[in-house]
């Protein structure tokens, strides 16, 4: 992806071994196919070398938005289909080469190019992690992952590697260090993981089209080159992919498109992206320069996707806090760091103390004091409402630019928002409780993180998804506020000026995140 050249191990014709003293010929070179009384062949093209005005090769550009994808099975398709670029890049036309899926495991680079390509499956599954999003396991295509693999699976009498046999269930091959190796770096074009992920949701923030291409097995290896144009003679080359296959091959298709980005040739064609008809124009050619008709694959559909970033922050938008920019956080962070020092009825004690301690309303006989809050009743989630509004207006008055941020705890989650984690300088980290000079703090039981697992279905997901259920507002409201209750209990833990407490949950900040999403569903 970021050196399109062939290494010299595989180029050079022959080595000097100082074992021997003599000139050995490379066994990298090329290799030997007994059955055929031939030796292996490779036929280099030129688009292998082919950049773009960023310097970067088509392959990174694929490869990218690969790794965007969240989905075991939309990382698949994309990050395959580019792998087979380098088969037909390096084999060409020639029929013992890497371009022939009969062949290609024959010539020595074949093993090269699947270290390269099980390193990039690696990344991704790093970038998963780091997203607290499923890297070990897959939640589609469970009929395949399932299905022990030929011929890993057969006895010993014909694999003889006792690894690979034991792991020939392709759900057991994620964990590739249990393979027995690893790789000495995950890095992808100098980046780590944290300015990998950084990069691939910048590339989110600007309007694209994806030409879309549903593949499945044509019995040949065969490239597909297409261009995009907007009327008759007014086009541009879009790009090219590669379908690996034979007449011997097991029959495959994709549940799902293979995704390849059009936007730069758009752009350089003048197209408004949004509003402007084009189409393509594909030559399909088979391995052996054979032109095929260009119906042995659907006709490719088109889509535009908007800039991820066009939803834009303003007063009364209320934006998942995952999905805050650098300027939206400060903005926020500036906010409240004003309503907490402000000592009016606008600021940040005044309006925690609407919800418990100190006490301001009156019970019915108008004998004592209690919390102003209401729970386990069916206007609980009006009062909230109309709470989290209060402080929302508050924190307007102060500069915010955007509503209150929203903590969607129904998705697999690992750690808190970094919103309200990140200590330094920073007012989500903690409230003053001024009345009694203490802060709010926390202490989140592990039920709290361990129930996701990068990808299982949370207790939170589940308990809403019940409450959704519900077609009687009543009914609704009872499962709701319960299952919202989990997040202020398991939050706190059992620390005494914590999420926990009727009494003080309102002084954390990160009670207003939570009431956010809790008014969102």
């Amino acid at each position: 992806t970021t050196d399109a050249h062939l290494p010299s191990l595989v180029t050079r014709s022959n080595y000097y071994d100082t074992w021997t003293d003599s000139v050995v010929e490379n066994p990298f070179l090329r290799g030997r196919i007994e059955h055929e009384n031939t030796y292996t062949a490779r036929n280099v093209q030129p688009e292998l070398t082919e950049v773009g005005a960023n310097g970067k090769n088509a392959l990174y550009e694929s490869m990218l938005l690969a790794f965007e994808q969240e989905d075991y099975c939309d990382f698949e398709v994309q990050f395959e289909v580019t792998h087979n670029a380098i088969h037909y890049l390096v084999g060409g036309r020639h029929i013992y080469a890497m371009s022939s899926l009969s062949y290609t495991s024959y010539d020595p680079i074949f093993f090269l190019h699947h270290s390269q390509v099980d390193r990039l499956w690696a990344i991704w599954q790093a970038l998963q992690k780091h997203r607290k999003q499923p890297y070990n396991k897959a939640y589609c295509a469970a009929e395949q992952l399932t299905k022990p693999m030929w011929p890993f699976s057969f006895d010993e009498a014909f694999n003889l590697n006792p690894v690979t046999r034991a792991h020939a269930r392709p759900d057991t091959v994620f964990d590739y260090e249990g393979l027995g190796y690893t790789y000495e770096e995950l890095m992808f074009d100098g980046l780590n993981i944290q300015e990998l992920a950084d990069l691939v949701e910048r590339r989110k923030q600007r309007d694209r089209v994806f030409a879309n291409f549903l593949l499945y097995g044509i019995g040949t290896s065969a490239d597909v080159h297409f261009s995009v144009c907007l009327r008759a003679g007014v086009c541009e080359k879009a790009g090219l992919f590669f379908v690996l296959g034979s007449d011997l091959e097991m029959p495959w298709s994709f549940d799902r498109t293979f995704k390849y980005d059009i936007t730069s040739p758009l752009e350089k064609l003048g197209a408004n992206l949004a509003e402007d008809r084009f189409y393509l124009e594909v030559t399909i050619v088979a391995v052996n320069g054979t032109q095929l008709p260009n119906d042995v694959i659907p006709s490719p559909t088109l889509t535009y996707a908007p800039a991820t970033g066009d939803l834009v922050g303003a007063p009364g938008i209320r934006k998942n806090v995952d999905d805050l920019t650098p300027s939206e956080i400060e903005n926020l962070r500036d906010a409240l760091r004003q309503v907490q020092e402000d000592s009016s009825e606008r600021g940040y004690q005044s309006i925690a103390a609407y919800h418990g301690l100190p006490a301001q309303c009156r019970n019915a006989d108008d004998s004592d004091s209690m919390a102003c809050c209401l729970h386990g009743m069916a206007n609980f989630p009006h009062w909230h409402r109309l709470f989290t509004k209060q402080m929302e207006d508050a924190l307007a008055l102060k500069g915010a630019r955007i509503g209150i941020p929203y903590w969607d705890w129904t998705q697999p989650f690992t750690s808190l928002p970094y919103l309200v984690t990140s200590t330094d300088n920073n007012p989500f980290y903690q409230g003053n409780i001024a009345f009694n000079n203490e802060h709010t703090t926390r202490d989140p039981v592990p039920n709290l993180f361990r129930d996701p697992e990068y990808g299982e279905k949370s207790f939170f997901y589940r308990q809403v998804l019940y409450a959704l259920e519900q077609t009687d507002f009543c009914d609704f409201e009872i499962q709701y506020e319960v299952s919202h209750n989990a997040i202020h209990s398991w939050v706190g833990g059992s620390s005494p000026y914590s999420m926990s407490t009727l009494h003080y949950t309102s002084y954390d900040p990160l009670f207003f995140l939570h009431h956010s999403n809790t008014d969102r569903l």
